[in-house]
């Protein structure tokens, strides 16, 4: 990849690692002290914004192919979204804030499908895995960077400033973008959205693909259980904010550090392996989590979950990125992230779990259905291990 690219990658993903570092757990706070929600409310709210998200990624990376433009989606979609969050904080109504937050996340969907694509557009497959570890540990020290900064801004002058520091984050992030070069050779695409033949493709010629992407919306959902409730569960531990802004400063600390080297690593041994090895040890630190019995005990289970994290993150996109087709690249990146982003169905779930049961019990069934996942996962890995590893897209 040459420098260019990479240092517009690098730059758009520190400045995304910053807005989605803080976002929604800091937002998952403001909720519940500030408006007084109930855990299933934060829930619901968050499914919304997550599926309508999802329900438009494949539209827009549709409409990318059709045009043969990527980086514009970029421009637009974080550009209008930093304009919208500076009127945010003077909604109180739930409801309304809802449907602000539905709108902007159909905005940002307009965004991650072309950024998925640009990546592997200007990537070789052989390179992917270390180039997704260097574009993603600049997310990690946007993230690691931001807590500090939101942590004592929210201290000063309360959770207004979370919006107006994340409306920052995508003005800059749209700005980036118009350094940014949409690669050679890119020609319109004259494929529906979706058509019969394209469903039948995906079940037929591009199996592989399908049933790897739900079974990455499976993984995903079982996450999903918890992450939005996670800054909750750490307080309900016994955590103070400022304990747990500096623990999830190491849990982006250590994905940082470890991206490069697990992006490496992946290349070396290979992707499939990668992220066998992941999966395991992401679904150990779940249940790491929902064992411990006071929050000091995360500061080493949310190490184990970086590492797990980190080879999840680079390892999956290797994988994917071998079975998506190079001709509908942008359709089939945003048909893997429409459906994988309907695990955010888990957070209503989740919300619902945590009322009747606890937070403590909602980690514990987030591990079962991680474990089912997980066993079932590998064994579709290594049966399928030969063609992926195999593949030159």
């Amino acid at each position: 990849m040459e420098r260019r690219m990479l240092g517009v990658f690098s730059a758009i993903s520190f400045l995304v690692g910053m807005r989605k570092a803080v976002f929604v757990p800091f937002f998952s706070l403001y909720l519940r002290n500030e408006l007084v929600t109930s855990y299933t409310q934060i829930g619901i709210i968050l499914t919304l914004m997550t599926v309508v998200n999802a329900l438009f990624q494949i539209v827009w990376g549709w409409t990318s192919d059709r045009v043969a433009k990527r980086k514009h989606f970029i421009i637009m979609g974080e550009g209008i979204s930093g304009i919208v969050f500076l009127f945010l904080p003077q909604i109180t109504n739930i409801a309304v804030l809802a449907a602000l937050l539905i709108c902007v996340n159909i905005l940002w969907s307009m965004a991650t499908p072309a950024w998925k694509a640009l990546i592997a557009e200007h990537s070789n497959p052989g390179e992917r895995g270390d180039l997704v570890g260097k574009i993603t540990t600049c997310a990690g020290i946007g993230g690691i960077l931001a807590f500090p900064i939101i942590g004592e801004l929210i201290s000063r002058y309360g959770y207004v400033y979370l919006f107006y520091f994340c409306s920052f984050c995508m003005l800059l992030i749209s700005f980036a973008a118009l350094f940014g070069r949409e690669p050679e050779g890119l020609q319109p695409s004259n494929h529906r959205l979706l058509s019969i033949e394209q469903v039948r493709t995906l079940y037929t010629q591009h199996r592989l693909f399908s049933v790897y992407t739900f079974l990455i919306f499976l993984s995903v959902f079982a996450s999903n259980l918890i992450e939005g409730f996670m800054s909750l569960y750490i307080m309900h531990l016994g955590a103070s904010v400022k304990q747990f802004s500096y623990l999830f400063m190491l849990r982006d600390g250590s994905e940082t550090i470890l991206m490069i080297p697990m992006g490496k690593l992946t290349d070396r041994i290979g992707r499939v392996k990668m992220l066998e090895v992941s999966l395991a040890i992401s679904a150990l630190a779940v249940l790491l989590f929902a064992a411990a019995p006071v929050w000091w005990y995360l500061w080493l289970f949310i190490v184990v979950e970086s590492i797990g994290y980190s080879g999840y993150y680079v390892s999956s996109f290797a994988v994917l990125s071998s079975l998506t087709p190079k001709e509908m690249r942008g359709t089939y990146m945003g048909f893997h992230s429409m459906t994988t982003s309907f695990s955010g169905f888990a957070s209503s779930v989740g919300g619902s779990i945590a009322d009747m049961c606890g937070l403590r019990i909602l980690f514990f069934c987030s591990f079962a259905v991680s474990f089912l996942v997980v066993v079932y996962f590998v064994t579709w890995l290594r049966k399928h291990n030969e063609t992926i590893s195999q593949s030159e897209n």
